[in-house]
């Protein structure tokens, strides 16, 4: 009996039950390519100062420090009492006796003042920047009104590979777009307790306009493992992050939004037919909500901030889809057990420090340990295909911001990316390479204070634009024994992306 139809419906039925059966992960788009412009341009070094939507990403605790909406507004405060007590009636107020003489001052009490070229006075800032108060507490200023935020933005990649391989589809067709939207509440609204505290939520969704793509395709296949298909699924992510020491201290839980799911595809009335038939097919599937945890913490004393943070591992799988198959002639049955695993995202443990030697410059450093050995293929693979194990990463990120003016700053990244694949000598063709990426970002910032014309503003917008380039090392893979189907070949290439996001205060 030739079965190709029922194999295809069969195909088709474990596909729908996918759909409705699977955990929905977090994606690999931030962790590839930052998962906000501003993160990005620093090489996503982050986890130490975060402190925008994107911190239920990278750090949770972050949202309870003073976003970038609240220290914009607390300037633009300051700014308009510092005038207020200029004007010219509070001039004539003040008394003339409560003016120092400055010949009688002391000298030592008076603030040293940079003189000379516009490069000096940079020099001597940035020098008494690192060595000057360098543990002294400051309190920040912190707004009259609570700020929350809404981030959209856009993130656009389309990698240039170059393999000898032989082509498949999950090869020929490589684009790694993405959008995202991000939001964060300020809690103080409701109940204020003199502490930051933030609720926030970002979801990052595949730009080719699928919602999700699970491709639980067979290893010997050569595919890419962090390039298109593979990255094409939702990252839906939120978190509440608290001050607990003001200024000092921060803490933050968040969750991945997952719902998991078993099911079963019931095929009957199947005549033995030389001809391909096709069977009549149900499906019954159960989906129940689960939830993966995120921790993090923030430390910051003086001019110096650490950070740590937890994610654990996610992944897309339908456990089990059991599958029967009946024919009404001779009483044969065929049963399926089938185990649908992909899209794994591996436990990360990530630690940050940042200094920021004066209002201008922040430095930063992140090292990011995640577990790729708890990869596992479906059952189905583990029965049929070769084994290999993934190996665990260590990442390295730098970051470096500075502010030209005000309202424009800039920021500069780098970081390196290991690849978890082992040389891949066998049966199996998944691909991946060590990365080099390099960012270069931009953030201009819109507030009542830049420009006249905009007086009827009443809170700051903020635009971020972030290039990145990836330089993916180039991979010899040599068979123990090529064949015609499996021969030696080559891959690597580069990635050029750009980020923009438009973030409103509210």
């Amino acid at each position: 009996m030739k079965n190709l139809k029922l194999k295809r419906t069969l195909e088709i039925g474990v596909l729908i039950g996918i759909v409705f059966g699977h955990e929905l992960s977090a994606g690999s788009y931030g962790d590839i390519y930052g998962a906000h412009p501003a993160a990005a341009g620093m090489g996503s070094a982050v986890t130490a100062i975060v402190n925008n939507s994107s911190a239920v990403f990278y750090n949770p605790a972050g949202l309870g420090r003073l976003s970038e909406g609240d220290l914009i507004l607390a300037a633009i405060e300051k700014e308009a009492r510092s005038k207020e007590q200029e004007s010219p009636e509070n001039k004539d107020a003040t008394s003339s006796a409560q003016i120092p003489d400055p010949a009688t001052a002391d000298p030592s009490t008076q603030p040293i003042v940079a003189t000379g070229p516009w490069y000096k006075r940079l020099w001597t800032d940035t020098k008494e920047g690192f060595t000057k108060e360098v543990f002294k507490y400051k309190p920040l200023n912190r707004p009259e009104r609570s700020v929350h935020e809404v981030t959209f933005q856009y993130h656009y990649a389309n990698p240039t590979s170059h393999t000898t391989a032989p082509r498949s589809q999950s090869i020929d067709k490589i684009h790694d777009s993405f959008a995202g939207l991000g939001l964060t509440l300020n809690l103080n609204d409701m109940f204020d307790i003199n502490r930051g505290i933030r609720f926030g939520i970002n979801a990052l969704v595949p730009g080719s306009g699928n919602l999700l793509t699970i491709n639980d395709q067979n290893p010997t296949v050569p595919r890419y493992l962090q390039q298109g298909v593979s990255n094409e699924r939702p990252t839906v992510m939120g978190g509440l992050g608290l001050e607990i020491w003001k200024d000092r201290i921060f803490a933050g839980i968040g969750f991945t939004a997952l719902a998991g799911g078993s099911g079963s595809i019931l095929m009957k009335d199947v005549p033995i037919s030389p001809d391909p038939v096709s069977p009549n097919s149900q499906v019954i599937l159960t989906v129940k909500p689960l939830v993966n945890p995120t921790y993090g913490l923030q430390f910051t004393y003086g001019k110096f901030s650490l950070g740590a943070s937890y994610k654990r591992e996610t992944l897309m799988q339908v456990d089990p889809v059991p599958a029967r198959a009946q024919a009404t002639v001779l009483g044969i049955q065929l049963d399926f057990d089938l185990a649908i695993l992909d899209g794994f995202n591996p436990r990360i443990f990530s630690y940050g420090i940042a200094f920021r030697p004066n209002d201008r410059l922040v430095l930063s450093f992140d090292a990011n340990r995640e577990i790729w050995s708890q990869f596992k293929v479906s059952r189905i693979k583990e029965k049929y295909s070769e084994a290999f194990y993934l190996h665990d990463t260590t990442n390295f990120r730098i970051g470096a911001e500075y502010a030209l003016f005000k309202f424009l700053k800039t920021r500069f990244g780098f970081a390196t990316r290991p690849t978890p694949l082992p040389s891949m000598p066998g049966t199996n063709n998944w691909m991946d390479s060590d990365r080099n990426i390099f960012s270069l970002g931009f953030s201009y910032i819109f507030s009542p204070t830049t420009f006249r014309f905009m007086n009827r503003l009443r809170k700051p917008i903020v635009f971020d634009l972030v290039v990145e380039n990836h330089q993916l090392k180039a991979v010899e893979v040599n068979k123990y024994n090529p064949t015609e189907r499996n021969p030696n070949y080559s891959y690597g290439g580069y990635i050029w992306s750009v980020g923009v996001s438009m973030t409103v205060f509210f």
